[in-house]
């Protein structure tokens, strides 16, 4: 597995010996302010399509069960709503959707760790979001995308203490 991704990484030229801890990055530690936010408006034990950090702030795209007056399902919806600048927003729009989902309960990360591995194996990474979604089994999957200066991107799968799980070019 590591020679794997020291192979994917000397392709893309970004292996080298580190990045500056300067480097803007997602905001990951938005997540728990925007989730409380967001349970706080609807209730809590709500279930996630999706929880993704970006450079500016935490968008949250909620799986809702439609049902009809006996209690049978209709279909899956989701709706988007965004943390941003400690106000939390939503175009109101419902989408008819499927896919695996959670609860926030089921979020364990680390934003304190969790780019800790990118930056040591990569020559200034850029983090542009961080995304995390429903695995099937109600817990989570976290991945990372990362771009370089000459324009390669890499989605890295990580787990929430920052551990490199896998990568793939793109």
């Amino acid at each position: 597995m590591r020679s794997a991704l020291v192979a994917v990484l000397s392709t893309f030229g970004l292996l080298g010996c580190g990045s500056s801890p300067d480097v803007a990055r997602p905001v990951v530690g938005d997540i728990p302010a925007a989730i409380a936010a967001l349970e706080t408006r609807l209730g809590g034990g709500l279930d996630y399509f999706e929880v993704s950090a970006d450079l500016r702030g935490v968008t949250m795209v909620l799986a809702e069960t439609e049902e009809d007056s006996s209690g049978e399902s209709l279909g899956m919806f989701a709706t988007t709503f965004r943390w941003e600048d400690g106000q939390l927003t939503s175009d109101g729009e419902t989408l008819s959707a499927e896919g695996a989902t959670f609860q926030a309960s089921a979020i364990e990360i680390s934003p304190e760790s969790l780019f800790k591995q990118i930056d040591g194996e990569l020559s200034t990474p850029v983090v542009v979001d961080v995304a995390i979604q429903g695995s099937g089994t109600g817990s989570t999957v976290i991945d990372a995308t990362v771009v370089n200066e000459k324009g390669g991107t890499l989605l890295v799968l990580l787990s929430g203490d920052g551990r490199i799980l896998g990568v793939q070019a793109s």
